[in-house]
């Protein structure tokens, strides 16, 4: 990576002090840079001086925020509902599966994978209690993946939600289409969440063979636009008339029927509620910084690229017992945006790597490394000595 670029960028997320910290956190929650505090401030001075006149002013913001997701999904007339976590968008496509419309006299299926995160992973669990029929696909060996989930749909699947790429172990699905288009094919709803993709991964629909799919993804962690930047994309021609509706569903119904819950098309049929438009000033700021400094995707994915590789590499020159760390047994391209690493004592990890001013995380006994585009080699270097420094106490 280019070292003057990185420590350009540092000086856009002083607040932050990126440069101050080893923040290998950035899977989780990217620093913003200053500007985002403009946004905030806008959206104050709006609301000071317009009142409730302030909506079609935040409404622009939220068009932006969608113009923006759009580009990274490469279809310019995306239909994108918004939202303040996945969890809330999943809830809304959940709710417009035809399973929950009418009554039926077998048991409701849905199919998905064993690398799910929180959002969908505890939603489907806690379905299981009303008599849903979860069908968990092991992710491993993710080579046989698609081809062990496209077995388990059938006339009685009611739809298949699962990731572009596994929150676990930063493992990309590259054949995630070819599900999508087995789920097409036999008219079965299909929701892919991309939000360890989203701005790390290039993710043209086109290319992902995804134009059939929902999307499900957010702005928290590599758009690092904070929180409440959720989007749920809707695939073309498709009108919706989700349970879980909100009043905004509404604004678009020209020929609404007193007495009848009406449905505007596209997007607006999976529109929310009244919501704190902050999040959307916030985000404009940051995707328009984006743009002044050229952070496109496939840019983004080549820092990122180079980032893990200095990661992976360094520790893979070590020598450490596998006990001790082991790497993914994928390969570095088919790797997203962060580097995860299997050990048993991946919290005691955590924490002493936190005293050493190196901030990361852990899920289960996988310890997780997620760099982003504003670390600098020599961040990276001292990461890597302070691993090598711990790896001896905790071996």
């Amino acid at each position: 990576m280019d070292q003057d670029f990185a420590l350009t960028l540092q000086t856009h997320y002083q607040s932050f002090k990126v440069s101050e910290r080893i923040l290998l956190s950035g899977h989780s929650h990217q620093a913003w840079p200053d500007e985002a505090k403009q946004g905030l401030v806008k959206c104050f001075d709006d609301a000071a001086k317009h009142i409730d006149e302030k909506w079609s002013l935040a409404f622009e913001k939220a068009d932006r925020v969608r113009d923006f997701y759009r580009g990274l999904l490469g279809e310019p007339q995306a239909q994108i509902a918004l939202g303040a976590s996945t969890h809330e968008l999943i809830l809304r496509f959940l709710s417009d599966l035809h399973c929950f419309k009418q009554p039926l006299k077998r048991p409701i299926k849905i199919v998905t994978t064993d690398g799910e995160f929180h959002s969908l992973r505890r939603q489907l669990s806690r379905l299981k209690d009303i008599n849903v029929d979860i069908e968990v696909v092991e992710v491993q060996p993710s080579d046989t993946l698609a081809e062990r989930i496209i077995n388990k749909l059938d006339s009685d699947t009611d739809a298949v939600m699962l990731s572009a790429v596994f929150f676990g172990t930063s493992e990309i699905f590259n054949d995630v289409g070819l599900v999508a288009k087995a789920a097409q094919d036999l008219k079965i709803p299909c929701l892919v969440d991309a939000y360890h993709a989203l701005n790390v991964v290039p993710f043209n629909l086109d290319a992902w063979q995804l134009t059939s799919a929902f999307i499900v993804a957010g702005g928290y962690k590599y758009c690092q636009a904070g929180e409440g930047n959720c989007m749920l994309r809707i695939p073309a021609d498709y009108q919706g008339s989700p349970i879980i509706t909100g009043w905004y569903a509404e604004f678009e119904v020209l020929d609404h029927v007193p007495g009848k819950v009406g449905y505007g098309p596209g997007q607006s049929a999976f529109a929310g509620s009244t919501y704190d438009p902050a999040s959307h000033y916030r985000a404009a700021e940051v995707f328009d910084f984006f743009e002044q400094h050229k952070l496109t995707d496939i840019k983004l994915r080549a820092i990122s690229q180079q980032q893990i590789s200095v990661l992976w590499q360094g520790i893979e020159t070590m020598g450490l017992s596998r006990d001790v760390l082991a790497l993914p047994s994928h390969n570095i391209i088919d790797n997203a945006g962060f580097l995860s690493l299997t050990t048993a004592k991946a919290n005691q990890w955590v924490v002493a790597l936190g005293k050493q001013g190196v901030s990361c995380d852990s899920r289960g006994n996988q310890l997780r490394f997620g760099p982003a585009p504003y670390l600098s080699n020599a961040q990276l270097s001292n990461a890597l000595n302070a691993i090598e420094d711990l790896a001896k106490s905790l071996s």
